[in-house]
């Protein structure tokens, strides 16, 4: 009898955890790329930057990005001799997601053309990239 109970217990412990577990739903993907600005180039790269959150915002409903400059400790970033940054976040249900939004950015003409004016302010070979889940 005391065996029976046992695997009772077991049993609702275990259709208890699994219900909690399949409750939480997912915490969204957040990419972050943060850019040495050149010098002298914050008023054109932030001018572009915004330009290119406008141009995902109005093309691409539901999609989250973000610009914002500032000063970050990168690997790229020096106390002695600090430059301005250009920080582009995104936020996405999951990996490929954000792997497939990618995909479809590469493939658009204007988005492209952003980007090709930016790497003349920004200085892409230090960019430092991270990947994070959101907060709940």
């Amino acid at each position: 009898m005391s065996s029976h109970i046992s695997r009772v217990i077991v049993l609702l412990l275990v259709g208890w955890s699994s219900e909690a577990a399949t409750a939480q739903p997912e915490r969204p993907i957040v990419f972050s790329r943060v850019c040495n600005i050149d010098p002298d180039q914050e008023p054109a790269a932030e001018a572009l930057a915004e330009e290119m959150v406008a141009l995902v915002t109005a093309r691409y409903p539901g999609a989250e990005m973000t610009s914002r400059s500032g000063r970050w400790m990168t690997g790229f970033q020096s106390l002695a001799v600090p430059v301005n940054q250009i920080r582009f976040t995104e936020q996405h249900p999951d990996e490929e997601s954000r792997e497939a939004f990618t995909a479809i950015l590469l493939g658009d003409d204007a988005f492209v053309a952003i980007q090709r004016q930016l790497a003349e302010v920004i200085d892409f070979s230090r960019c430092t990239e991270t990947q994070f889940l959101a907060r709940p």
